[in-house]
């Protein structure tokens, strides 16, 4: 499930309405950046709170004990906050008491801090009544760079979620506005930011097997967003290419068979003349030409760099920022070209 985010500070009404319009039901907002002018708070969370409701989407509040004076309530208002209209509640820091998680629970959905969340934790919550069934688990995001998770802890640390299969969510960089003060990107995962948004989702969903990949950045591209919901719908994968207007337009299946150097593409053997042939670096994408004897007519993609190989003609290349498409690639889901 894709969900965007949208902040006081930048909130961009018609962006909210595209995303709407393309299906996406979910948002995510911070009511506890410090940046945040008095004034860009007001003003920024009425536009957010009048656009969700004309959209009827759900917003997931992030919050911390200083956000009821923020929103001029009392403290530990939490009907306040639910007047608003926020019912799903992010609790950040500060808010690890399962009497309190279980009161939540009646009124709102509970999103737990995943850096938190141990198996002692888990047992405290199952012992108190909490519904572990109507929980959710969220990762955080990390605006400052260098410091987001390394895949291995991220792998390491879903396990437990998955064994007492409570609902994960994590945050993938977007690749349109950036989410301001620092404008670096706010990933879960390091080695994900400045992916493009549709690479990163994919990783997302393909790799690690999570449920809730939001868009932790004020914005992703038009192009990323009819990206993924295609996938989400359809399953089939797009792959854009650059230099050519060669390839197949439909839908194609991707051998199950995962090879280190290369994706093989599952097309009709056929007579093919040699034609420009080209080195083969990584996103190389090639048709095999005559000289390939009973392969010609096979599709390729260079997974890394290959040496050259007279009998393949050069087609395109996947642009470098969809490079991480490629490890992706198993045959479970159909391949589309597209050409940029």
């Amino acid at each position: 499930m894709l969900g965007i985010s949208a902040y006081p500070k930048d909130i961009d009404p018609d962006y909210l309405k595209r995303a709407a319009a393309a299906g996406v039901r979910e948002v995510f907002t911070s009511l506890q950046i410090p940046e945040d002018t008095p004034t860009e708070f007001t003003q920024g969370l009425r536009t957010l709170q009048q656009a969700v409701h004309a959209l009827d989407l759900n917003v997931i509040v992030d919050i911390s004990p200083a956000t009821f004076k923020k929103l001029g309530l009392a403290d530990n208002d939490f009907n306040g906050i639910y007047a608003q209209g926020f019912h799903s509640l992010r609790l950040d820091y500060g808010f690890d008491d399962p009497a309190l998680i279980r009161k939540l629970q009646k009124h709102f959905t509970v999103v737990l801090n995943a850096s938190t969340v141990q198996v002692d934790f888990l047992n405290a919550l199952q012992v108190e009544g909490v519904d572990l069934r109507k929980l959710v688990v969220a990762h955080n995001f990390y605006p400052k760079p260098d410091t987001g998770l390394t895949a291995a802890y991220f792998a390491e640390k879903n396990k437990l979620f998955q064994e007492w299969e409570i609902p994960l969510l994590a945050f993938i960089p977007g690749d349109g506005l950036k989410r301001y003060p620092v404008y670096a990107g706010v990933p879960t995962l390091e080695h994900q930011r400045g992916f493009n948004s549709y690479a990163a989702y994919l990783e997302m969903a393909l790799r690690y097997g999570v449920e809730w990949i939001y868009v932790g950045d004020s914005q992703l591209t038009a192009q990323s967003l009819a990206w993924i919901q295609r996938f989400s719908q359809d399953g089939v994968i797009t792959l854009p290419v650059a230099g050519t207007t060669q390839l197949p337009s439909d839908p194609l299946k991707v051998r199950r068979e995962v090879s280190p150097g290369m994706v093989r593409i599952q097309t009709p053997r056929q007579a093919t003349p040699v034609g420009p042939v080209l080195d083969r670096p990584a996103g190389t994408v090639t048709i095999e030409n005559d000289l390939a004897g009973r392969y010609h007519g096979e599709i390729d993609i260079a997974k890394t760099d290959l040496p050259f190989s007279p009998t393949s003609n050069y087609l395109g290349t996947i642009p470098a920022p969809f490079l991480p498409l490629l490890p992706l690639l198993d045959g479970q889901h159909p391949v589309q070209f597209t050409a940029l």
